[in-house]
């Protein structure tokens, strides 16, 4: 047997033992299992951009608050579906994610806004916690 031969069947024993997604977080590459964002801490406000390109329908993206948590669930279209993919690094699909602020913030005075394919939400830093509200997103 071929040292590629040897490679390719000790690969598959480890995709079939530690499950394909293990192989995708480790190497960074394919699609990945939600849209990719960074939570950026300001002076006195969480800021969190997400990429959500293609994005039409906002009110299909649901933002929640709660205590130091937030909660984003939505769905990035696809486009081209009846097209053979040669090379798949975007996000598609259906998501949900769970992403700590690591601050409590402010639900009421949380925004979200959409723009070139950027889902950026403002959620001003408090002390104490209140009432959980969804976060409605604008398009300007």
């Amino acid at each position: 047997m071929n040292e590629s031969a040897n490679f390719s069947k000790w690969s598959q024993m480890a995709r079939d033992f530690l499950g394909e997604d293990f192989w995708s977080e480790v190497s960074g590459m394919g699609e990945g299992k939600h849209p990719k964002t960074d939570v950026l801490l300001g002076r006195n406000e969480v800021i969190v951009l997400m990429d959500l390109p293609g994005v039409d329908n906002l009110e299909d993206v649901d933002i929640r608050v709660e205590g130091e948590t937030l909660f984003v669930k939505g769905t990035v279209p696809t486009p081209y579906t009846k097209c053979d993919r040669l090379v798949s690094e975007c996000f598609r699909g259906a998501f949900e994610r769970v992403i700590p602020l690591g601050r409590v913030v402010s639900r009421r005075q949380g925004s979200a806004r959409y723009r070139r394919g950027v889902l950026e939400i403002r959620l001003p830093m408090i002390s104490s916690t209140g009432d959980d509200r969804r976060i409605r997103v604008s398009d300007s």
